[in-house]
């Protein structure tokens, strides 16, 4: 009987000990808070005090200090308008008194049979360090909200060329591109921000056949030292058209190659075709069917 006991005992406490390391190597699942009711817990009275307070509210929503900085300065205009629907998803939302709830599933109750309600908001969004954040105002309530950070997209344009030459890039546009964390070149594994603006570089080429009113506001200069090359921008540049050249010892000046607004009709990412033992580099744009 003793010997059973302690058999019992034994196995009791593999099973609790068990249990314990499934608790610690696979943790449950955050709670979800269900938001209900909007405008019962309101974190602020009018738009005017979730402003006064918003540094505050966006730190209590765990926002990194650098975003909180950004979202300071957009904040100082109104945000995009939105809605806030039943099954949309938050990853932090202050209510009444500071409270934070984590993991919120908009779920507001439907006032008649086939009908929900939708809340406005203000919505602004920033970028840093390769994500993007959003935070919400909705209008009735005031409950700063934000949504769990997402990796930017970037239009990517790979190219090969020989260690040595000299690069040219310019994106053509009739307006700068805005600030962001997409901007980057790599030259093989080495990655950094685009080099300084190439100011007396010579697109008169490429301007020829591009529609007219598009200028060399994106210009870079720089000697590669790896074969593969990867410029990213952000996905504005699809709207634009990009000129890559090179100059290599020996062979001069390459023609252009230019990525038109086209290129991106299927994939976020071009490889410009390299011209392989033959120079020019990149193979010359055939004008005669360039659509204007």
């Amino acid at each position: 009987m003793a010997a059973r006991k302690f058999t019992r005992g034994v196995i009791a406490a593999i099973v609790l000990l068990l249990g314990l390391i499934c608790v610690v190597l696979f943790p449950a699942h955050a709670a979800e808070f269900r938001w209900k009711r909007f405008g019962a817990d309101p974190y602020a009275t009018s738009r005017a005090e979730a402003m006064r307070t918003r540094e505050s509210a966006f730190h209590k929503l765990g926002l990194p200090a650098p975003v909180v900085g950004l979202f300071m300065k957009a904040t100082e205009k109104p945000g995009e308008k939105t809605l806030i629907t039943v099954g949309d998803r938050l990853s932090a939302m202050l209510s009444k008194g500071g409270v934070v709830h984590k993991n919120v599933i908009v779920d507001f109750g439907s006032p008649v049979p086939h009908m929900q309600y939708a809340v406005p908001a203000e919505k602004w969004q920033v970028s840093w360090e390769g994500k993007i954040y959003v935070v919400f105002l909705p209008e009735i309530c005031g409950n700063w909200s934000v949504a769990a950070p997402a990796l930017e997209p970037c239009a990517t344009v790979e190219y090969v060329v020989k260690s040595g030459d000299e690069v040219r890039f310019a994106v053509l546009t009739q307006e700068r591109l805005p600030a962001s964390a997409c901007w980057q070149l790599c030259d093989g594994t080495n990655c950094s921000a685009p080099p300084s603006p190439c100011d007396n570089c010579d697109w008169i080429g490429p301007k020829s056949v591009i529609p007219a009113g598009f200028e060399p506001l994106h210009t870079g200069r720089y000697v590669a030292h790896s074969a593969k090359q990867t410029l990213r921008f952000p996905r504005e540049v699809m709207n634009e058209y990009i000129a890559l050249c090179a100059t290599r010892g020996g062979l001069g000046e390459s023609d252009s190659w230019i990525v038109k607004p086209s290129a991106w009709a299927r994939a976020s990412k071009v490889s410009v075709p390299y011209g392989g033992q033959s120079w020019p580099a990149w193979g010359q744009i055939d004008i005669s069917k360039w659509k204007h």
